[in-house]
């Protein structure tokens, strides 16, 4: 009996430990885990997070292992707790001299609490794979990566204040003379250059709004005609993944919802590994448009050839409507 005792006991304590101050769990970021005897633990960079399970239950691919998981725990509790009380029936009678307890009853709670043990299992077991699930989404990115209640959140800071000036491209103002947009370059502390192929660069852009991005400008009897940002994102499936929703959100902020948006990733290229070579040999294609009505006409690109593989950003100006 004393066996069965020390058994509930270490199942009623199950689940207590030290309390260590924890940071917040960042959705854009993968989730490390580290699993034990009774004990998971969740980390990101080495350091313990919180918050993991509330946010994984708004992931649409990690949300029903997470249900079930909790699911599992409220039955094996209920089971454990049922066992509990058929064990200390006997053992209250034992207390108070009862000449027969029924011991019977404490076998059938043993084997009850034993039973929540693969219960307790699959439950952990249900909540690696909801972070298998939510990690496979950040390493592949794209609009499948985003819950409905992150995008509500992110179309809400995305709101703009007031529409982009009609004819502007980023600092860079269309029908402007070629001296005209050198003198923007350079005014915001960036270096101008001139190809052969007749293209103006800009090492960046005179408003920034792009995070590292440089800018390519086209022009037509001297009047810039069309610009086109370059973002070439960090060498690593994560940073390019980063790169890309950055520069979609930016984009988003300016002109709202884009009228048109498709990417395509193949299900061999949506391991971390394949990624970035899919995204080179083409098999990771996509646009995405946006046509506002004062404003210039806006195509985000993947453009994986020639090397390195880069992000496009394409302006034109639009004919006013008559």
């Amino acid at each position: 009996m004393k066996a069965m005792t020390w058994m509930t006991v270490a199942l009623a304590l199950h689940g207590l430990g030290c309390v260590a101050p924890q940071r917040k769990m960042d959705p854009s970021r993968p989730i490390e885990l580290h699993t034990g005897f009774f004990d998971v633990r969740y980390t990101q960079d080495g350091e313990a997070i919180s918050g993991v399970q509330e946010w994984l239950a708004k992931e649409p691919e990690a949300a029903p292992h997470v249900s079930r998981a909790h699911a599992l725990l409220l039955l094996g509790s209920l089971v454990s707790a049922a066992g509990g009380l058929l064990i200390g029936v006997p053992l209250s009678q034992e207390m108070t001299g009862e000449r027969d307890p029924l011991w019977p009853l404490a076998g059938v709670g043993a084997a009850a609490i034993a039973v929540n043990i693969p219960l307790t299992i699959w439950s952990f077991s249900s909540m690696d794979s909801a972070v298998e699930a939510h990690n496979r989404l950040i390493a592949v990115g794209g609009e499948e990566g985003a819950t409905p209640k992150r995008a509500a959140a992110r179309a809400e800071r995305a709101r703009p204040a007031a529409p982009p000036a009609p004819l502007e491209a980023f600092g860079f103002v269309f029908g402007a003379a070629r001296a005209t947009a050198l003198a923007a370059c350079e005014a915001a502390g960036h270096t101008w250059s001139e190809e052969e192929d007749g293209v103006a660069r800009c090492s960046g852009t005179p408003t920034e709004s792009i995070a590292g991005a440089s800018a390519e400008l086209a022009f037509e009897d001297d009047r810039l005609s069309a610009v086109e940002l370059v973002v070439r994102p960090p060498e690593d499936a994560q940073g390019w993944v980063t790169s890309f929703r950055a520069t979609e959100a930016a984009l988003i902020r300016m002109f709202g919802k884009s009228a048109q948006r498709s990417f395509v990733i193949p299900d061999e290229c949506k391991a971390a590994e394949q990624f970035l070579g899919c995204v080179a040999d083409g098999r990771v294609t996509g646009s995405a448009s946006w046509s506002p009505d004062d404003g210039p006409s806006v195509v985000l690109s993947i453009i994986g050839s020639p090397p390195p593989s880069t992000l496009r950003v394409r302006l034109t100006p639009r004919l006013p409507k008559m």
